[in-house]
């Protein structure tokens, strides 16, 4: 019997009873749920499982989503979101689609490939963190009412902001938090990174695809700001340090069982709602 690893948030109304659902049609199509507490994965007994996984379903919204693709990569497993918040953009199913489990089994599914950011914070050539972004990497104000000035180096070419911050996104994470920041939708199967700055307290404040090549470099010049990565807890940042993002070298697989274009979910979650 193949192993599916299940990571569920149970904070989400009837969270539970579709687990329990989506258990019962995973074993009725011959494969084995195997339940991993996302962030407690540091528990040896569980490693040993997630290896021996074939897959991973997370069972939540597009945060408890984003949490178990990038645990997925540590194994490298694709993983199928099932939508059990409210806009679930990266959800594969949604709860009256659970039916189609079965698939996964008889390989009637397909595997999109998506890029990612590579983010780091350097102090004097030491690396203080380094994180892998499915949507985006953000450079932001935290706990300060002050505008941040935020130089931010591309290819020896130097963009001035003056605002709450600047987000780096993939095109995944383009109808995200750079979304809401009025940057531009990208189809999550081109590779590209966007710029998009927040609050911008100058006349341009639109935002930029680049080629997904491209280097970037933050410097850190004030007090109270941080660098946030697919909406996970801050990392404070200080004077003198760096940001460094551009494309990580792994790519994220999300399963695909529903046929349907990027229109069609844009016109679902985005347009219509």
């Amino acid at each position: 019997m193949r192993k599916m690893a299940v990571v569920v948030n149970y904070t989400k109304s009837g969270a539970k009873e579709l687990t329990q659902e989506i258990c019962v049609r995973l074993r009725n199509a011959g494969l084995q749920p195997i339940f991993i507490q996302e962030r407690e994965n540091r528990n040896h007994s569980h490693c040993e499982e997630m290896a021996r996984c074939e897959a991973m379903i997370a069972i939540g919204g597009d945060g408890t989503i984003l949490g178990a693709a990038r645990l997925a990569l540590q194994y490298d497993i694709p993983v199928l979101g099932v939508n059990a918040g409210r806009l679930g953009f990266l959800a594969g199913l949604e709860r009256h689609e659970i039916d189609m489990l079965s698939q996964i089994a008889t390989g009637e599914y397909t595997l999109h490939h998506r890029m990612l950011l590579e983010a780091t914070v350097l102090q004097d050539e030491q690396l203080l963190c380094e994180q892998l972004c499915v949507n985006d990497a953000v450079v932001s104000r935290y706990a300060s009412s002050r505008l941040m000035e935020i130089p931010v180096t591309c290819d020896g070419h130097t963009l001035n902001y003056r605002g709450d911050g600047v987000i780096f996104s993939t095109p995944t994470g383009s109808t995200a938090y750079g979304f809401s920041a009025g940057g531009s939708v990208v189809d999550p199967r081109l590779e590209a990174i966007l710029l998009t700055p927040i609050c911008n307290h100058r006349l341009f404040n639109r935002s930029i695809v680049f080629a997904p090549d491209a280097r970037f470099k933050a410097e850190i010049a004030q007090e109270g700001m941080a660098l946030t990565y697919d909406g996970e807890q801050p990392f404070m940042l200080s004077p003198g340090q760096t940001v460094t993002v551009r494309r990580a070298e792994q790519s994220v697989r999300f399963i695909q069982i529903k046929k349907q274009s990027f229109l069609d979910i844009l016109n679902k979650k985005l347009i219509s709602k």
